[in-house]
């Protein structure tokens, strides 16, 4: 079985630190919602890591058993961090300062002096492993979650390339980089030589749908090669990525996005190529070669992503999102998209207290001439 791949990204982008918001609060709040705080393969079991979300550090831990749990960082004893020294003891993790142990549902199971444990428990938080994804709910209020981080496409999905790197900006930024029609052809120009929308942005509850056919052009590539791409964005939290290419080649992405501390995050892709096997060869052959073709192509797919279109300073997103900045009104024009009703649909996961984020104006064509196909 192919071992995922994962590391801090080798292209590194330029400094993170959105200075538009360094010393005011950002226009937009935390979301909630379902976040990825790592991949399945960086918890081993008996590991303890700590991750950020929403400015709160957040432990997760897998039991030797293999018990998942999220917590929130602090012992109800005496406030030690569990993170900070704390390990795991069979399906228990121990904190470090006093001893005292908490099983998988939170609850203190003894003392690190064999006296009765208090009656205390960690506050955990909602933990789901989809598709070796390890995702954290977040809700303003500590409401429980009121979706699951269910796949589109069926099928198992094993993150092959993966990789984590940190930037400026916020959820609802990244995603609307995928209703923004009109910098496909700018920004990513020319790996990107043309794109055409056959499936517009749909509402289906907390999931959006999006379907684009570009012409991209890779290194080496004497002429430019039909893609399809289908997303589903689960929430804000992030999307999910079908791509559909020539000779049978399919790619599934999860690119997610969370939010760490105000107006900065931690993206994560997580690739997965399929290679179809050669019909003329030996089927145990076929195989083979398939497994070795999916895994090369996913590393070519996640250094493509990542050098092309997120850290290229010319060309790349992640340059734009740590300088850019947000508006709540902005002056759209023919081509941009359906920015206007994606806003409206992301404005369902805020709470109602909430300034509105929907579009101080409607542009003048909602859906722009690139979802035309003109």
């Amino acid at each position: 079985m192919l071992r995922p791949q994962g590391h801090s990204s080798a292209f590194t982008p330029a400094e993170g630190v959105s200075q538009r918001y360094a010393d005011e609060a950002p226009p937009l709040p935390v979301p909630n919602g379902w976040f990825c705080l790592g991949f399945s393969a960086e918890l081993a079991p008996g590991k303890v890591a700590t991750r950020q979300l929403a400015g709160q550090d957040v432990v997760l831990f897998r039991t030797r058993g293999g018990v998942l749990r999220a917590s929130r960082a602090y012992c109800p004893h005496l406030g030690a961090h569990i993170g900070a020294g704390g390990r795991v003891e069979g399906e228990e993790i121990v904190c470090s300062f006093h001893g005292f142990g908490f099983g998988p549902d939170g609850a203190c199971t003894r003392t690190g002096y064999g006296t009765r444990p208090p009656k205390a428990s960690l506050s955990l938080l909602p933990v789901r492993e989809e598709n070796g994804l390890i995702m954290v709910w977040h809700h303003h209020a500590g409401d429980p979650p009121i979706w699951e981080p269910r796949a589109a496409h069926a099928g198992d999905f094993s993150p092959v390339a993966r990789d984590t790197t940190a930037c400026a900006g916020h959820p609802q930024e990244v995603l609307e980089n995928i209703v923004d029609f009109g910098h496909l052809t700018t920004l990513h120009a020319p790996r990107v030589s043309s794109a055409r929308v056959p499936k517009s942005f749909t509402e289906d509850g907390v999931r959006g749908h999006v379907t684009l056919e570009m012409a991209v052009c890779p290194p080496g590539w004497k002429k430019p090669m039909p893609t399809t791409y289908e997303f589903t964005l689960h929430g804000l939290g992030g999307t999910e990525v079908h791509i559909s290419m020539p000779a049978g080649f399919t790619v599934r992405i999860w690119f997610m996005a969370t939010p760490v501390t105000p107006w900065r995050i931690q993206l994560r892709s997580g690739i997965e190529a399929r290679v179809p096997a050669p019909g003329l060869l030996p089927a145990p052959l076929g195989r083979m070669l398939a497994t070795a073709g999916t895994y090369a192509v996913s590393q070519f797919v996640l250094w493509y992503h990542n050098r092309v279109f997120l850290f290229s300073e010319r060309n790349g997103d992640v340059p734009v999102w740590n300088t850019k900045e947000y508006l709540p009104g902005p002056r759209l024009a023919e081509g941009d998209g359906p920015i206007t009703r994606y806003r409206r649909w992301a404005g369902q996961f805020y709470p109602p207290s909430t300034e509105p984020v929907v579009l101080g104006q409607d542009p003048l064509h909602d859906l722009g001439s690139a979802e035309r196909g003109d």
